[in-house]
């Protein structure tokens, strides 16, 4: 049998050389593998100039980076609030992705002329009749890549909308904003399932690097993890037919996917596998690089001016072997999440389900391959043995008191070559600790000795045979992706057998431990980090030489993100900062976020919006007030979510300056009051004490079985808002209806499917003529 050492290399006599039997640790890669923004474009600078080269619009409206332009059949409820909605969550978003990650505007922004969101559907150049109300994707719009969206999408971001969907079209909405800052770049435009897989990484990477939080993966990502045997650049994953469908989505019909593994295209576990262990610019590289004659990940990895055609081999290799642990740092317990919600689960010919309401093609859903015995060898179920890029992990039972584990393996086919093909043995530690063996290449033999007990299941000690095919070179090489690789296993020592693949051995993993970190490439900006590492938006507070200054306010209900000035003396901060007044914009600025310091601008930079507790949040959900800072004037705005605060509640939240060891934290308390509107209902305010001034003229309140009917009458054409609150006052539902001709109108609110329970409520009918407020006992 020929054994190879994967990377070895000769080397003097007295040089020590690994034990056979000995743990492994994965080399590093460049540190430098990146594709920067600045050396390759040069600096962008925010544009200034719409593009008025699409006929068919009548308004539009920027912010910092983005522009929405819509057209004559703009619908009501896409009010102007909703618009700066749009764009403050967009310029939030792509602000941090450039700023802070380093990633480069689209085409058109790099041009000078503002990135783009077209509304489609209103009558613009980009299409849709009025009726064309859902949908969002990346197009071509005037010249240059550009969002188009219709109604639904743009609807969600009114505070109104009553969509249980809103928060994931608003993302949504991003990910099509990020296929067009990615398609600014030369490479990765062939690479069709990167071309998803990508987009969702960066967005998840954003979110984990600004947030802290390492969950929430998209469930698509599961098909990857399932099903290691699948090809890392695949579209559609394994195609009904056995075979793979290719990274620009060849052989794929439409009609030929299995359940889940369909739409491995979305999922993003490699790319994760990239920034966790090589860093986020080894991601970035691809969409500079992927271009010409490699227009895929792996042969454009593979390049000399890459990692070069071994590190690539191994790269496959130790991603195979991490994800067979579940050794991804702080994302292993989410991984484990994804199997445990796929475990044990039927992958079906999802066509056939369809046409039929009947399962074929079915694969009983597992990481692990099922082996049987043949003579003195152990062989893998056919079916699911590796593609091209792919691996299974083969769980072993060890034998009790045993030392160290031996392993034989055989190539089998015209396929799999002493090449092609890798082999390690590892385990889990029952402290954690992953423990690899050295990957030989081709046929051979592999000892692990158990220096460290190996985690165990139903009372037995488990390691993990792990086969991997290492070809990746897809361009000229079409026909690869019908290709399955086969190979046999002879257990030589300390091992008893094969376990069952159909139990879940990594939920007895313990996933924390040690694990080496990597240097990041930093990217300057105004939220610099506070700590030398760019690999969290945040850092530890630490001892210093501080002053604190307290600052009450009290912040007016606004409906369209209205603010509160406040001023605050600029030269007290300079100086308790050790610098002048003109200095203060190259002060770190932060909010104090739990026990961190966070230098990341979620609002208006330098500013930040806070959750209920005063916590570091981004616009959206979660977000109730913010403050931003005007660094010359010498004033801080505070403003709130619209309809989310009510009269009365107070918010307390922190920000601060820091140059050196001198630290300067304002720390705010927000009263919310609601003295613009005397008839508005506030928190405290009963409906029976609550009135207008004189009977309602216009509106009428009836209880129909628990649907609450509000009718209504405009003398002429006008705009209408409803609004239905607690009888203290809290906002329960909101319709702008738009503008209506005269007439009488009737709207209905079924409390019961809303999940609103019996009692008394109050309703506010405004218009352009009148405002009337009554209160209604909802009880059936």
């Amino acid at each position: 049998m020929k054994k190879i050492v994967l990377g070895a290399m000769l080397v003097a006599s007295t040089a020590s050389f690994a034990a056979n039997g000995d743990a492994y640790t994965w080399p590093t890669y460049r540190s430098d593998l990146d594709y920067d923004t600045k050396s390759n474009l040069g600096e962008i600078a925010p544009p200034t100039e719409f593009n008025n080269n699409c006929s068919g619009v009548t308004g539009k409206k920027a912010g910092k980076w983005w522009a929405i332009y819509w057209g004559k059949d703009r619908d009501s409820r896409i009010t102007d609030v909703t618009i700066d909605s749009i764009l403050k969550k967009y310029d939030t978003d792509f602000t941090y992705l450039y700023d802070t990650l380093g990633w480069a505007p689209d085409a058109q922004a790099q041009e000078g002329k503002y990135s783009a969101i077209y509304y489609y559907g209103s009558g613009t150049c980009a299409g849709g009749a009025k009726e064309d109300t859902t949908g969002g994707w990346q197009t071509y719009v005037a010249g240059y890549t550009a969002v188009a969206a219709s109604f639904y999408p743009l609807y969600s971001f009114n505070t109104s909308c009553p969509y249980r969907d809103r928060v994931s079209q608003m993302d949504a909405m991003i990910h099509e904003g990020i296929h067009s800052m990615t398609n600014g770049y030369p490479g990765a435009k062939q690479a069709h399932w990167f071309q998803e897989a990508g987009n969702t990484w960066i967005q998840q990477d954003m979110f984990s690097h600004r947030e802290g939080v390492y969950s929430g993966m998209g469930f698509l990502n599961a098909a990857t993890v399932i099903a290691p045997f699948m090809p890392i650049e695949c579209y559609s994953g394994w195609l009904v037919d056995g075979t793979f469908g290719g990274p620009g989505a060849q052989g794929v019909t439409g009609k030929n996917q299995r359940y889940l593994l369909g739409g491995s295209q979305y999922s993003n576990i490699f790319p994760t596998f990239m920034g966790t262990w090589l860093g986020t610019g080894s991601v970035r590289w691809i969409y500079g690089n992927a271009y010409g004659k490699t227009t895929y990940l792996l042969e454009t990895y593979a390049l000399e001016k890459g990692l070069g055609p071994d590190a690539t081999r191994r790269l496959i290799t130790e991603f195979r072997a991490r994800m067979a642990l579940l050794d991804m740092k702080k994302w292993s317990n989410e991984i484990k999440n994804l199997l445990n919600n796929n475990f044990g689960g039927t992958s079906y010919e999802e066509q056939y389900y369809w046409d039929n309401g009947q399962y074929r093609n079915t694969w009983k859903m597992t990481p692990y391959q099922t082996m049987t015995a043949s003579g003195e060898y152990l062989v893998p179920d056919e079916a699911t043995t590796p593609g091209w890029s792919g691996s299974n992990v083969i769980p072993l039972k060890v034998s009790s008191g045993a030392k160290q584990v031996t392993v034989s393996f055989y190539n089998v086919g015209d396929k799999s070559n002493n090449t092609n093909m890798n082999y390690l043995l590892c385990y889990r530690a029952t402290d954690g600790t992953p423990v690899y063996s050295e990957p030989i290449t081709g046929e051979g033999a592999v000892t692990l000795r158990l220096d460290k007990t190996p985690s165990s299941t139903n009372g037995t000690q488990m390691v993990f045979a792990v086969v991997v095919n290492t070809d990746y070179q897809y361009t000229g090489n079409e026909n690869i992706r019908t290709n399955h690789y086969n190979y046999k296993i002879k257990l030589e020592e300390g091992l008893s057998g094969a376990g069952d693949a159909n139990t879940k051995y990594y939920n007895n993993f313990v996933l924390d431990y040690e694990w080496p970190e990597i240097g990041e490439n930093t990217f300057s900006s105004s939220s610099e980090a506070v700590s030398g590492s760019s690999s969290s938006s945040s850092s530890n507070i630490i001892a210093a030489d501080t002053v604190e200054f307290e600052i009450s306010a009290t912040v007016q209900i606004s409906e369209d993100y209205g603010t509160t000035s406040v001023e605050f003396d600029s030269q007290k901060l300079a100086t308790a900062l050790g610098i002048s007044a003109n200095e203060l914009a190259s002060a770190t600025f932060f909010a104090i976020d739990g026990n961190t310091f966070n230098t990341t601008s979620t609002a208006k930079a330098p500013g930040h919006w806070f959750d209920k507790n005063g916590l570091v949040t981004e616009w959206g959900e979660n977000a109730y007030v913010f403050a931003e800072w005007n660094l010359t004037d010498g004033k801080i705005a505070i403003g709130h979510y619209p309809n989310r605060v009510s009269a009365g509640e107070t918010y307390k939240f922190a920000q601060g300056f820091k140059t050196g060891n001198k630290i300067v934290i304002y720390r705010f308390t927000i009263k919310i009051a609601n003295d613009s509107e005397p008839g508005e209902p506030s928190e405290g305010t009963t409906s029976i004490a609550f009135k207008n001034q004189g009977p309602a003229k216009y509106t009428s309140l009836k209880n129909h079985h628990g649907v609450l009917e509000i009718h209504y009458t405009i003398n002429r054409q006008d705009n209408v808002k409803i609004s239905l609150y607690s009888a203290y006052g809290k906002l329960l539902y909101q319709n702008i209806s738009g503008v209506k001709p005269a007439g009488q109108y009737r709207e209905k609110v079924d409390l019961v499917k809303s999940g609103l329970p019996q009692g008394t409520y109050i309703v506010k009918v405004s218009t352009g003529s009148y405002r009337e407020i009554q209160s209604i006992n909802m009880i059936q």
